[in-house]
């Protein structure tokens, strides 16, 4: 029984390790999802205020839209 415990415990990663694992993930996370609200910002403000109307959207709402909180507006942003 002790060698299989022994051999458990090996492959088992600490909790520590998984804790710190778990905020490298979400940090990760955290920078790709601004990276892609920052593409977005750009993305629409390269759009001239036709196509910004064709879509229901006037350029003084890009910020909001894209970084407010997402129940403030009829359109949101969708990460996908």
């Amino acid at each position: 029984m002790t060698c299989s415990m022994q051999a458990i415990s090996a492959h088992a990663p600490p909790a520590q390790g998984r804790r710190f694992t778990g905020f490298l993930k979400r940090g990760w996370d955290a920078l790709w999802a601004h990276r892609a609200q920052q593409a977005t910002v750009r993305i629409l403000r390269g759009l001239d205020d036709d196509t910004l109307r064709d879509i229901g959207l006037d350029r003084s709402e890009i910020q909001s839209l894209v970084y407010g909180q997402t129940g403030e507006r009829r359109l949101r942003y969708d990460p996908r």
